[in-house]
């Protein structure tokens, strides 16, 4: 297994190496911000209940984004997409920083949220371009997720240092946004200088072809086809995001009432998850090369859903843990396949319509859940968000084999 990650890094394309080396400075400033900036808040003297608003402002400005986003992308190009949102990012935390008033702070919410949303509409396409086949695509999707997943943990480990070794003066947390800021500056400078600017691989005959011709009647319905299936794979990811949604936000919340653990425990289970999260971004190329795309969608969907409605069942809080950290593994695993696959099977010119597409399909399913199992916990039915996991993963695996499956695997074979 060591000896195919080696290799697998060894042969990826020089643009996709550059890509991946810089997103470890992306993992740690985010890493440094998701820890610090509710702590900072409530130094402020923000209430909890403006600090949800605030999220919920930021989740919904990506949502409602990301398919202007999508088209924006078109007109700009992806690198210089990317690395606007980067520079964006960055200025929101410098604004963080220095902005002690509700009006300084959303507005620092608002520029991060449209930050964001440049990147996750262009970084996908982009380190796709620079593949040079769809078996590189499964694999720098891959490595990328499982830098990201690696330094987001190691930043918000130093995030809990930084406060004693910078105090700021606003609140303890001040200066730490400075530093993840200047990881997101640094990242997105050397972005625009090392990336490539040109498509890595040559474009298809049928790319060439005068606007006149893609204009004729007779390319109508495949078009027609190709939005049907941008369709089902934003239902696909919908799905992805409502299974999320009911779980993820809330584990901690789960863990200190179902089980009555404290604090640092639970930091300490979750940071562990984190490192599963990893090994599951590393082993799946590995495992989509020995048994197929097909074979590992189902294997995964059936995995996650036996694992989800066990963790529903009563049991010792050190099997619950168990269950928790296999199930990171495997819910990271089904997730990059999914992102991966479905990016790699749609065609070039489709694919900045499709990741608004699906940013905007996993943000809905993602707060639809989220708002659905806030009220399930607040009744203290602490197992009920597990059989409902396990039920929505079985609906997406029938979307999957009905629906998807085939159109996915003829895509991907250049069949269709």
């Amino acid at each position: 297994m060591w000896t195919y990650t080696v290799n697998l890094v060894r042969d990826l394309s020089p643009g996709v190496k550059r890509f991946i080396a810089t997103e470890s400075l992306f993992g740690v400033g985010v890493g440094i911000f998701s820890l610090v900036l509710n702590l900072h808040l409530l130094d402020l003297g923000f209430s909890k209940g403006d600090i949800g608003k605030i999220t919920s402002l930021g989740a919904l400005t990506i949502g409602l984004a990301s398919l202007p986003a999508g088209f924006i992308v078109k007109r700009v190009g992806r690198k210089s997409m990317l690395v606007t949102g980067m520079l964006l990012a960055f200025l929101s935390l410098v604004l963080f920083g220095f902005g002690t008033s509700i009006g300084t702070v959303t507005a620092a919410q608002l520029i991060w949220s449209l930050g964001m949303t440049a990147i996750v509409n262009s970084e996908i396409q982009l380190i796709f371009q620079y593949c040079r086949s769809k078996k590189e695509e499964t694999s720098a999707y891959s490595l990328l997720f499982a830098i990201f997943t690696f330094f987001t943990g190691l930043g918000t480990w130093l995030g809990g240092f930084l406060p004693n070794w910078l105090p700021g003066h606003s609140t303890m947390y001040q200066y730490a946004f400075f530093v993840a800021g200047g990881c997101l500056a640094l990242s997105g400078i050397l972005r625009g200088l090392l990336l490539p600017s040109t498509h890595a691989r040559v474009k298809n005959t049928a790319d060439e072809v005068s606007g006149a011709q893609r204009g004729k009647p007779t390319d109508q319905p495949k078009r027609g086809r190709a939005l049907y299936f941008l369709l089902l794979l934003s239902l696909l990811i919908f799905n992805s995001g409502f299974t999320f949604g009911l779980l993820s936000p809330f584990l901690n919340v789960i863990l200190k009432f179902r089980f009555h653990m404290e604090d640092g425990n639970i930091s300490g289970l979750l940071a562990l998850s984190g490192f599963f999260f990893f090994i599951g971004s590393i082993v799946m190329p590995y495992v989509v090369e020995r048994w197929g795309s097909r074979r590992t969608f189902v294997f995964l969907f059936l995995y996650n859903m036996m694992i989800a409605a066990l963790m529903a069942l009563a049991m010792p809080v050190s099997i619950f843990a168990v269950l928790l950290l296999i199930r990171g593994t495997g819910f990271t695993m089904l997730n990059n396949l999914m992102d991966s696959e479905c990016m790699s099977a749609v065609a070039e010119e489709d694919r900045n319509l499709f990741a608004g597409m699906r940013t905007v399909s996993r943000s809905i399913g993602n707060t639809i859940a989220s708002y659905w199992a806030g009220y399930i916990l607040a009744g203290n039915y602490y197992s009920l968000p597990f059989l409902l996991t396990a039920a929505a993963l079985l609906v997406g695996y029938v979307i999957y084999a009905l629906f998807v499956q085939g159109m996915l695997d003829r895509k991907l074979q250049g069949q269709d």
